[in-house]
């Protein structure tokens, strides 16, 4: 576990300073109507994504019995899925347009739509890598595209190229990821045959209608901003959905790399699942929390420094977006437990109750612009993880007590950060400059949270620290 997040953090976090840098310069060049209409794309792709994946990734992850023969026959279903997600988005393409009122969407979502085919060829191998725990290779994988996808749209961006520098940048992403991960693990092909797939598809159809369900959600807010908001308020919203979710998925990403392998490794041992998920909540909520609560707090003064005033509007639903940010990474993990345990039909059902009330939420939500959809995510989401953390507690028999325990480490430094650094801007710094207010805020918040974690923790820190070292040395992890 130690060496994964280790390679996948290099990964991720060496190209992010670039790839935050990119998508500022590129904001700054394009504007609120480029992102919404690559917003609108991404819409659909989302569930073309899962109907041409059909879960044959988690399979291959989860279902460590597969033999070869089935693999290759997987591996040839899955271009053939690819390769109808290809098609299908062809076919779409014009009646999206009609739909959004967006003439410019159709060539869009014909160029973007190659990007299934070239994912499939690497769905099978890609899967195998994370099973055989070959994190070293994903991470040089991630790398790559991590560093050349922010070039390339900067690039286009500067050559005028509007939103077609953000939908090349897709293209060539997927199409150097399927290249380097088919260099390192190759699969051969066979015919896919009904009686060889069986337990794959049993497997699979859970899977597949709770993640369109999950898309639908995931994916319904941009939908919804889509058809009843102007075409800047949506990307007033995915620009502050980009800024609220990518730094913290940078970090959850790295777990979600690790994580199906290692429940997948432990999958009959509850006791160690359960330790699993204790451990990895508290070191997430540790690292996410004052993350995600400061950017809320310094989220106006953000906005009006580093983007400017042509984005003013991101401003509000970025705070709101934050905060749930925050709580979204500890939630994450508990559909990789109904994966490991092979709970797949609640999970189907969960996702299917989350769909319904989250896009209720948006719809109405989008009476009030695009700080009423962030609202909804931020009002609906820690109702419906609690059914989730319930059904864990009994597959695990997880104490509150102990699950509450694993959060405290991070939410008393971010409690006590809030209230410092409010206090600060309201009292102290009301009149200051944006600029100024934003550096004091960032120093304060970091320095409170730091000392009021160790102070509050310091037993519990000493001993993270101190297994670190044990594991790094070779030693046995002690529970």
């Amino acid at each position: 576990m130690l060496s994964g997040v280790a390679w996948a953090s290099a990964a991720k976090w060496s190209t992010q300073i670039i790839a935050w840098a990119s998508t500022i310069v590129v904001a700054r060049i394009l504007g609120p109507s480029d992102f919404g209409l690559i917003t609108m794309a991404g819409v659909f792709l989302g569930v073309v994504t899962m109907l041409s994946e059909f879960g044959v990734g988690s399979a291959v992850v989860t279902m460590r019995e597969l033999p070869p023969a089935e693999l290759r026959q997987l591996n040839a279903l899955a271009v053939l899925l690819g390769l109808a997600g290809s098609l299908l988005t062809a076919l779409m393409a014009y009646p999206l347009g009609l739909f959004f009122r967006a003439p410019e969407l159709p060539p869009v979502l014909l160029v973007i739509g190659l990007t299934f085919l070239l994912s499939s060829l690497q769905s099978v191998p890609a899967a195998l890598l994370r099973r055989e725990l070959r994190f070293r290779t994903l991470a040089t994988i991630d790398a790559a595209r991590g560093l050349l996808v922010p070039v390339v749209t900067l690039v286009g961006a500067l050559l005028g190229l509007r939103y077609w520098a953000l939908a090349l940048g897709s293209v060539i992403g997927a199409g150097v990821t399927a290249a380097l991960t088919l260099y390192h693990r190759r699969v051969p092909f066979a015919r896919p045959r009904r009686d060889g797939l069986t337990r794959v598809l049993h497997f699979s159809r859970h899977l597949l209608v709770g993640r369109i369900a999950w898309v639908v959600y995931e994916n319904g807010d941009f939908a919804v901003a889509g058809r009843r908001l102007s075409q800047g308020a949506v990307g007033d919203y995915s620009l502050a959905w980009t800024l609220a979710i990518s730094p913290i998925e940078k970090i959850t990403m790295v777990l979600s790399d690790v994580t199906p392998s290692l429940f997948s490794a432990v999958q009959h041992n509850r006791p160690e699942l359960k330790r699993y998920l204790l451990n990895l909540t508290e070191i997430l909520c540790l690292v996410t929390m004052p993350a995600s609560v400061g950017l809320a707090l310094v989220s106006h003064d953000l906005v009006a420094v580093v983007l400017g005033a042509k984005w003013s509007g991101v401003a509000a639903p970025l705070a709101l977006l934050a905060v749930y940010a925050g709580v979204r990474p500890m939630t994450g993990l508990f559909g990789h437990v109904f994966l490991a345990t092979r709970d797949t039909r609640f999970m189907m059902w969960m996702s299917v109750a989350w769909a319904v009330l989250l896009l209720t939420g948006f719809i109405v939500g989008s009476s009030w612009g695009p700080i009423g959809i962030a609202a909804a995510w931020l009002i609906i989401h820690p109702v419906l993880a609690l059914s989730s953390l319930a059904r864990v507690r009994r597959l695990l028999d997880l104490s509150g007590a102990d699950y509450f325990r694993a959060l405290r480490l991070g939410l008393d430094g971010a409690a006590t950060m809030a209230l410092a650094v409010l206090a600060f801007q309201l009292f102290l710094a009301p009149s200051w400059s944006p600029t100024v207010r934003l550096v004091a805020s960032i120093l304060l918040g970091a320095a409170t949270y730091v000392l009021a974690t160790w102070l509050l923790h310091r037993a519990r820190l000493a001993q993270i620290l101190e297994w670190l070292r044990r594991v790094r040395r070779g030693g046995a992890a002690a529970a």
